[in-house]
C-alpha cells in the first residue's frame, strides 16, 4: 500500500512539473502583448484558489471551519504570496534563469531544516543529488550566457522567495498530513489571493491588448491551475522534500515547452542539463526506493 502511495506520488509530481512548466512560454506572450506582472499575479493566483476551492467540494470538511485552521490558512498564504512577490521583485534587477536557480535552492534549504527538527535522515546520497540537479538546472536554464550581474537587491529578493517557497512547502507537507489536500490548498490560496491584491498599490494591472493576449493568458492560468491541485496531492502522499525534489524538473519542461510554443531553440549545453537533472533525480529515486526497501 505504501510503495502504490508512493508511486501514485511520483506520477503526481512529475505531472505537476509538467504542467508548471508550459505557464513561463505562455505568460512571456501575455507580457508582449500589454499584460504586466501585476495582471498575471493577480490572475493566475485567484484562478490556483478558484480550482482548489472547485476541488474542496468534494470534500465533506468545510473552509475555514476553525481558529487554528484559519491560522494555518493565513500562514500558508502569506508564504505563497511573498513567493510569488519576490520572484517577481528580484525579476526586475536579474535575469530570469539566475532568479530560478536561486529560487531552486530552497531544496536544500528544506533539506536542512528538516533534518535539523530530525524529520528526515540527512545522507552523502542525498545531499550529491540535489547538488548535482542545481548543476544541471543552471545548464538548463543556461546562466553561463546570461550578462553578468551584480545586483544585491535583485539577490535579496531572490533569497527571499526562496525561504518563503521552502516555507510554504513545508506549511503545505504539515498540513496535509491530517487534513484534505484540496481544503488546505484552497484556504492558503484564497488568503494569498487576498495578500496579492495588494500590489495594485505598488503597480496598476494592464490587461493584454488583444485576444491572443487573453487566451495565452487562460494557457497560463491552465498550466497554473492544474498544477496547483496535483502539487497538494502529491505533497500528502510523498511529502514536501520529495516534491521538491521532483519539481526540480519544471524548468526542464519549461525549456521544452518554450521550444514547443514560442520557438526558443536549445543548445546542447542545454540539452546536458536536462540530461544531468534527470539522472540525478532518477538516481535519488532509486536510492530511496532501495533504502525504504532494505
Amino acid at each position: 500500500m505504501r510503495n502504490n502511495r508512493t508511486t501514485i506520488g511520483i506520477f503526481l509530481a512529475l505531472f505537476t512539473a509538467f504542467a508548471f512548466g508550459a505557464y513561463p512560454a505562455a505568460s512571456q506572450v501575455v507580457y508582449k502583448d500589454g499584460g504586466n506582472t501585476i495582471f498575471i499575479m493577480m490572475l493566475t493566483t485567484w484562478v490556483r484558489a478558484l480550482f482548489l476551492t472547485g476541488l474542496s467540494f468534494t470534500s465533506k470538511e468545510k473552509l475555514f471551519s476553525s481558529k487554528a485552521n484559519i491560522r494555518t490558512g493565513l500562514a500558508g498564504g502569506f508564504f505563497q504570496a511573498l513567493s510569488v512577490a519576490g520572484i517577481f521583485a528580484a525579476l526586475h534587477y536579474l535575469p530570469g534563469p539566475l532568479v530560478i536557480i536561486i529560487i531552486f535552492t530552497h531544496t536544500l534549504m528544506l533539506l536542512f531544516f528538516m533534518a535539523w527538527r530530525r524529520e528526515i535522515k540527512l545522507d552523502f546520497t542525498t545531499i550529491i543529488t540535489a547538488i548535482c540537479a542545481l548543476i544541471g538546472l543552471a545548464f538548463v536554464l543556461d546562466i553561463w550566457h546570461q550578462k553578468e550581474v551584480s545586483n544585491w537587491v535583485g539577490i535579496g529578493f531572490a533569497f527571499a522567495a526562496a525561504i518563503a517557497t521552502m516555507s510554504r512547502l513545508y506549511v503545505y507537507g504539515q498540513q496535509t498530513k491530517a487534513r484534505n489536500p484540496a481544503i488546505v490548498g484552497a484556504e492558503s490560496f484564497l488568503c494569498a489571493a487576498m495578500f496579492v491584491m495588494l500590489g495594485m498599490f505598488v503597480q496598476a494591472p494592464t490587461l493584454p491588448a488583444s485576444f491572443s493576449g487573453y487566451l495565452w493568458a487562460a494557457i497560463a492560468c491552465a498550466s497554473l491551475g492544474i498544477g496547483t491541485c496535483t502539487m497538494f496531492y502529491c505533497i500528502a502522499r510523498i511529502g514536501s522534500f520529495n516534491y521538491s525534489m521532483i519539481n526540480k524538473l519544471e524548468p526542464v519542461f519549461t525549456a521544452l515547452f518554450s521550444f514547443l510554443l514560442i520557438g526558443e531553440v536549445l543548445n546542447w549545453t542545454q540539452y546536458l542539463g536536462i540530461g544531468l537533472v534527470t539522472t540525478s533525480l532518477l538516481l535519488y529515486q532509486y536510492m530511496s526506493y532501495k533504502k525504504n526497501n532494505a
